[in-house]
């Protein structure tokens, strides 16, 4: 059994170290081109306090201002998001807000939103972040060269989670960062895992061509990674990452640690999604594969503390380095600090939360914004 089990963990060594040459290896688009009209859509509930760095970030952008639009969809909020919004389109002619009083019932309130806003842009390039983000200057451009390439009709983009200066802000930053190199490396291997709505853009033609999120339009996530699968399964077209500093997006991260846990179990409601609805035999077969490795990781560990037995430790070892490898190449490739400590905390935290919020996501439903 032992010897089944540190073949497993080799395996998913394996699998890391060819994501990881795949990140190493990859080039980025350096010919900058503004051959495509954009339009960034967003949706926003309550979100007061955010929207002015948001905007700032969306205004400032190096992108010819002619050649983009910024619509965000004020989701029935009570606070003074609408207020706001109609203050800067006074002064930004290239901002649009649309207001959404009523939710359909059988739609999820940030779906029908994000729908209504993609319906009234004017662009077929359509970039879409969250309301609590920073783009970087450049953000703009460096997603959109990729569209250059006429087969390509979806990219993910790289993001962390950043609050304040302490070493949990460095722990959520970096679990951030270590999602998105598994994302990045399955996509530089032609392999579609998942995605993060902070940060991605389409071809509008293919997202009305697929009806947009009708078939999980009741979920109350995966307006990003369910519609990655939909892509996927659904259009012809090529999906890439942009592993590119310029594409990276700073995002508000939860208050605290049980902020963060309702933040993650709200991810993982969809879980048993996943099996019901299409989604490519890959993705099917990896996310078991990653929680299985996760599980094994506290049986071992669990096993080693019991029986004191060294051995326990080796297939431990080779989880721990594979996700080293990765993480450091990939967020080298950002330009990211990168840090042990936080890393080493990391290690063995994941496994622990992954497996419970695995197993409870599915169970407990939490809204959008409840945080």
């Amino acid at each position: 059994m032992f010897l089944i089990t540190t073949s497993i963990f080799f395996i998913y060594f394996g699998i890391l170290f060819w994501y990881s040459n795949a990140i190493y290896y990859s080039k980025r688009l350096k010919n900058v081109t503004y051959n495509h009209n954009v339009s960034i859509i967003i949706s926003a509930k309550n979100e007061e306090y955010n929207l002015p760095k948001l905007i700032k970030s969306l205004t400032n952008q190096s992108y010819p201002k002619n050649k983009y639009e910024i619509i965000i969809a004020n989701d029935n909020s009570d606070d003074k998001t609408e207020e706001l919004l109609n203050q800067y389109k006074k002064t930004h002619k290239n901002l649009r807000s649309i207001n959404i009083d009523q939710t359909p019932i059988g739609w999820s309130s940030k779906k029908w939103a994000l729908t209504k806003a993609i319906e009234a842009s004017s662009s077929d390039i359509i970039l879409q972040t969250d309301a609590d983000c920073i783009p970087r200057n450049k953000w703009i451009e460096s997603i959109v060269t990729c569209f250059d390439d006429a087969n390509v009709n979806f990219v993910c983009g790289p993001s962390y989670l950043s609050h304040k200066e302490s070493f949990l802000d460095k722990i959520f930053r970096m679990e951030s960062l270590v999602q998105e190199a598994m994302n990045a490396g399955s996509l530089e291997n032609n392999l579609v895992l998942s995605c993060t709505g902070r940060n991605i853009a389409f071809r509008k033609e293919h997202f009305n061509s697929i009806n947009g999120y009708v078939g999980s339009e009741h979920i109350q996530s995966g307006d990003d990674d369910l519609l990655l699968q939909k892509f996927a399964l659904k259009t012809n077209g090529r999906i890439q990452y942009s592993i590119n500093p310029e594409s990276l997006i700073e995002s508000k991260a939860p208050i605290n640690f049980s902020s963060f846990l309702k933040q993650r179990l709200r991810y993982a409601s969809k879980g048993l999604y996943y099996f019901t609805i299409k989604t490519t035999l890959e993705f099917k077969t990896i996310i078991i594969f990653l929680y299985m490795i996760n599980t094994l990781f506290l049986v071992l560990l669990f096993s080693f503390f019991h029986y004191g037995n060294f051995l326990y430790t080796l297939p431990i070892f080779f989880k721990i380095a594979a996700d080293f490898l990765i993480s450091f190449i990939f967020i080298s490739k950002l330009n990211q600090y990168w840090s042990i400590r936080a890393f080493a905390v990391l290690s063995f935290l994941f496994p622990f939360y992954v497996t419970i919020i695995g197993l409870l996501g599915p169970l407990i439903k939490i809204g959008w914004k409840d945080k």
